[in-house]
């Protein structure tokens, strides 16, 4: 926020006491009413998108959610265009159904990715979205957005929600195939248990971690083709991105034994393929940790990591938690900030 910076060397008594308290005074008037007319420089919104009530940051798993809300989090305060002005506008926690067609263009469809606006309704402060993208990596021309003073703002007027840059950006959403919203943490389980994290914060974002596990004793692969890890399609994390800023980290630690070389890499939204590092190991006689690494930017949209992995020879047995309890187990770790 500007400050005003004020010399008090020569700072003027107006009769009313203390000369360096009068000159503050005076200061914080003039710019208080410099602020309120637009002068100010605005501050970014403060709030967060969650699917948890008076909760700004989910730590624990949200699922089949039909209501989101926005919520204070660093303030209570969002930045609305109002043609000429930013103007800071206070907010109470604000909440819609995702299936609101009366202030949103229509209600939320299956495996959707839509952007999140906060905008004045007549004098109403409201969140609702914008149309859906034209893929899940793509924004239309109708979903674009346009940076004002430093903002991102609708670029186009949204069907039943804000004239076009009337709305103010803070997030983006993709929703699940039954029209919800998710928000997984991944779990160690048979198979593994699938991260998911829909919901994709613009500002005061957080960094947010899971791990995916196979309790599996063990399986065997014997071809050197990539596959999802025990050919299992919940051995992933997926997750949404609403602008290309932040570094996607996975990290698959795999352990294996064999009479060959043994593989395990990162597929990103691919589990043919591997991205960043894979690991390899020479498995004849001993069990290897297999490590592979990716860090980067998939770039905006829906996406996902998947531990992949491939094996030379006539036969490599990777192992789950090999029938122990107490045995450290290979997994899937996921971070990115959201």
């Amino acid at each position: 926020m500007t400050q005003a910076i004020i010399d008090i060397g020569d700072a003027p008594n107006d009769g009313t006491g203390d000369p360096l308290q009068t000159a503050f005074t005076k200061a914080n008037a003039n710019f208080t009413e410099l602020y309120a007319a637009g002068g100010g420089t605005a501050t970014p919104p403060q709030g967060r998108l969650t699917l948890q009530m008076l909760t700004p940051v989910m730590t624990t798993t949200q699922a089949g959610k039909i209501i989101i809300y926005y919520t204070p989090y660093v303030g209570n305060q969002v930045p609305i265009y109002d043609g000429a002005n930013m103007v800071m506008t206070t907010f109470a926690e604000l909440v819609v159904a995702i299936a609101d067609s009366i202030k949103s263009p229509a209600a939320i469809g299956a495996s959707k990715v839509n952007d999140w606006f906060i905008w004045n309704d007549a004098g109403t402060i409201r969140v609702g979205h914008g149309p859906d993208w034209t893929s899940d990596t793509a924004r239309s021309v109708g979903t674009a957005l346009t940076m004002v003073n430093g903002i991102l703002l609708n670029n186009a007027s949204i069907t039943n929600g804000p004239a076009a840059s009337r709305g103010t950006y803070v997030g983006t959403t993709r929703s699940n195939a039954s029209s919800q919203l998710d928000w997984i943490f991944g779990a160690t389980a048979a198979n593994g248990t699938a991260g998911f994290f829909g919901v994709w914060n613009a500002y005061n974002r957080v960094d947010v971690a899971t791990r995916v596990g196979d309790t599996t004793d063990s399986w065997t692969y014997t071809t050197l083709t990539w596959r999802a890890a025990n050919n299992s399609a919940t051995m992933r994390v997926s997750y949404v991105i609403g602008l290309s800023e932040d570094a996607v980290k996975a990290n698959y630690n795999a352990l294996a034994f064999g009479n060959q070389n043994s593989f395990a890499g990162i597929g990103v939204d691919a589990i043919t393929a591997f991205s960043g590092t894979s690991g390899q190991g020479n498995t004849a006689g001993s069990t290897v940790s297999l490590q592979a690494f990716y860090n980067g930017y998939p770039g905006i949209g829906f996406h996902f990591v998947s531990a992949i992995e491939a094996s030379n020879g006539a036969s490599s047995t990777f192992l789950g938690d090999n029938a122990n309890s107490l045995f450290v187990q290979t997994g899937l770790l996921f971070e990115l900030r959201m």
